[in-house]
């Protein structure tokens, strides 16, 4: 099963079998191209409902050789930093987030995670521990080669630990206006003002 944000809304990708009825409601079945995705996804942004399954035999197939090649692909990477028992967030675009950024070329994920962290929030030293699962959304592009473009983006995650005593340096170049230290028992302001699509990895460790 996958789940792939668009905004606040949530596209679920899933074989038949993990569909409740309740849930059948919403449901896409038999997108069998790119063209097919391409097509729904247009009428997908034009509806209003928050949480929507499209049902494969094979979910992982599907995801990969059909969902996925409808957007521009831009993989990104990212930290979830600790300090002991305090979580480590920046505040930007009037939201809580996650340190992360796009993995440039010729950077792995490890790499450039642990580049985006230093980046945005100004800490060094920081180590990783272990990997995390990557989340997915999509959104139109910003950018100056592609604006417009709807953009598919993976986000690989790390569980990092930074033994350092620096509280950190927000990049204001990056809209970053706050670098914050946050209980782990203590999440409740971050889960009321984040995304969506970070809050799978936020729980993690409430």
């Amino acid at each position: 099963m996958y789940e792939v944000f668009f905004n606040d809304r949530k596209i679920v990708i899933a074989a038949e079998r993990e569909i409740t009825i309740n849930q059948s409601i919403n449901r896409v079945d038999n997108l069998t191209s790119v063209k097919a995705v391409k097509a729904w996804f247009l009428r997908f942004i034009a509806e209003s409902s928050l949480e929507l399954f499209l049902t494969h035999s094979s979910p992982e197939y599907f995801f990969e050789t059909i969902f996925k090649p409808a957007f521009n692909q831009v993989p990104a990477a990212g930290g979830v930093v600790f300090r002991k028992s305090e979580m480590l967030f920046i505040f930007r675009n009037k939201k809580w987030d996650l340190p992360k950024g796009k993995i440039d070329a010729g950077e792995t994920p490890r790499e450039a995670a642990l580049r985006e962290v230093a980046e945005e929030c100004g800490i060094a030293g920081h180590k990783i521990v272990k990997q995390l699962p990557s989340t997915f959304h999509i959104f139109i592009s910003p950018y100056k080669e592609s604006e417009g473009e709807w953009i598919f983006k993976e986000t690989f995650w790390f569980e990092m630990e930074y033994a350092g005593s620096e509280n950190g340096t927000p990049q204001t170049e990056e809209n970053i206006l706050e670098v914050r230290w946050f209980k782990k028992n203590s999440l409740g302001e971050v889960l009321k003002n984040t995304y969506e699509n970070l809050k799978p990895i936020i729980v993690l460790y409430c």
